[in-house]
C-alpha cells in the first residue's frame, strides 16, 4: 500500500534536508568559540532540526542537547510581551492605560508612560547599570522599581526609544498587581504551559538542574566561569531559562495563535514608531529591521553574564530559529550561523 504524506509533512522533510548540511557547516565555524551550543529549527509547525554541539562542562565534557536548559537573557522579554497581551485579552489591561494605574510602584514617575510605552521602550525609563546588575537583590519587581521610580524620565513618553530592562520589569509588576499571581505562576500558566514550554523555568542565583548549563566568559585564551548574578528583580526582563526547542514551541504556538487569537497576534508586531525616531526599531515584544530575505523577521537576542541568545521567527513562513550559547555576550558571534539558518530554511543560497 502506497503511504501519501500530508502536504506539511512533505514541506518540513524537504525543507530539513536542504536546512542539515548547511546549519552544520555553520555550526562547525564557530564552535571552537563557545563551549557549548543548542540550535534549534521549526519549520511548518515542526521542529525540523535540533542539536547541541560542545560542552557545558570544562571539567568533564558533557554534550548539550537541543533540551539542554541555558538562561534566555533578554529573549525572555518576548514571554513577558505575550503575557500582558493576555491580560490585554481578558480586557483586564489597556495597552494605552497609564501603567501606573496598574503597578502602584510606578506612581512616583514624572509621567505618566502607558503599557505600550513600555513594550515599545519608549517610556523614557533607563536601562539597568551593571552595578545593578550585579547587586540589586530580591524577587518581585514591585519594591525593585524604587531605585528607578525616584529618578525623571529621560524624556516625554513617546517621544523617543531607549531600550530598557526596568520597563520590562515594570511591565512585570504589572502582572503581578493585575492577576494576584507572582509573575512566574501567571507565566507558567497562561503561556508556557499551553505553548507545551515544559523544560522552561524561572533564574535564581543557585539554580541548579541535571540539564543545566552553567556560563563561561573568555579570561585571557582561556574560558573560564561566568559571574553568576540575580536576575530575579527583572524576570520578566532577562530572568528565563528555557531550551532551544522550547524556544521553537513558543514560536510555533504564536504560529498556530494558540497563545494569542489574530487581532492581537498581530498588534503584536505592529509598528508604532517614536515621535522622533526615523523608522521602529521594536514592535510591542521583538526586534525589527530590515531585511534581504523577502519576508519580515521578527527577533529578540539575549546577552548578559553566561549566556548568549538567539529567536528569530518568519511568521509569514512559519519558521523560527532559536539559538542559545553559554559563552556570554556573544551575539556577534552566533548571529552569522542564525542568519544562515533562516535562509536555508526559506531555500535561499548562502550569503
Amino acid at each position: 500500500m502506497r503511504v501519501t504524506l500530508p502536504l506539511v509533512a512533505v514541506m518540513v522533510a524537504a525543507g530539513a534536508q536542504a536546512v542539515h548540511p548547511r546549519v552544520d557547516a555553520g555550526i562547525r565555524r564557530i564552535q571552537p568559540q563557545v563551549p557549548g551550543m543548542s540550535i534549534a529549527i521549526a519549520i511548518g509547525g515542526r521542529i525540523a532540526y535540533a542539536k547541541g554541539v560542545g560542552t557545558t562542562s570544562l571539567a568533564t565534557p558533557t554534550p548539550p542537547t537541543a533540551d539542554t536548559q541555558f538562561r534566555v537573557a533578554s529573549v525572555s522579554k518576548p514571554i513577558t510581551a505575550v503575557a500582558i497581551f493576555k491580560l490585554v485579552e481578558e480586557r483586564s489591561v489597556d495597552l494605552d492605560r497609564a501603567a501606573r494605574d496598574y503597578c502602584p510602584a510606578l506612581a512616583p514617575l514624572n509621567g505618566a508612560p502607558t503599557v505600550r510605552h513600555f513594550l515599545l521602550h519608549q517610556s523614557g525609563m533607563r536601562h539597568t547599570t551593571d552595578e545593578e546588575d550585579e547587586s540589586v537583590a530580591g524577587a518581585r519587581a514591585g519594591p525593585a522599581l524604587a531605585r528607578v521610580t525616584k529618578e525623571p524620565l529621560r524624556f516625554v513618553p513617546g517621544r523617543r526609544t531607549l531600550y530598557t530592562s526596568w520597563g520590562y520589569a515594570a511591565l512585570g509588576c504589572v502582572i503581578e498587581e493585575v492577576s494576584g499571581q507572582s509573575y512566574a505562576e501567571f507565566v507558567t500558566d497562561r503561556v508556557l504551559s499551553p505553548a507545551g514550554m515544559t523544560r522552561t523555568t524561572f533564574d535564581r542565583p543557585d539554580y541548579t538542574a541535571p540539564d543545566f548549563s552553567p556560563g563561561f566568559r573568555m579570561k585571557g585564551r582561556a574560558f573560564a566561569p561566568s559571574l553568576v548574578v540575580d536576575t530575579r528583580f527583572k524576570r520578566p526582563a532577562s530572568g528565563i531559562i528555557s531550551t532551544a526547542n522550547d524556544l521553537t514551541r513558543f514560536a510555533m504556538a504564536l504560529f498556530e495563535r494558540r497563545l494569542l487569537p489574530e487581532p492581537l497576534w498581530r498588534e503584536m508586531l505592529a509598528a508604532h514608531p517614536a515621535d522622533d525616531d526615523e523608522r521602529p526599531v521594536f514592535t510591542a515584544g521583538w526586534m525589527t529591521a530590515p531585511t534581504t530575505l523577502g519576508t519580515p523577521v521578527f527577533s529578540y537576542n539575549g546577552s548578559m553574564e553566561g549566556t548568549t541568545a538567539v529567536l528569530a521567527l518568519l511568521p509569514e513562513r512559519q519558521i523560527a530559529v532559536a539559538l542559545l550559547a553559554n559563552r556570554e555576550r556573544f551575539v556577534p558571534g552566533v548571529t552569522p550561523l542564525v542568519r544562515e539558518a533562516l535562509r536555508a530554511a526559506l531555500g535561499l543560497p548562502a550569503e
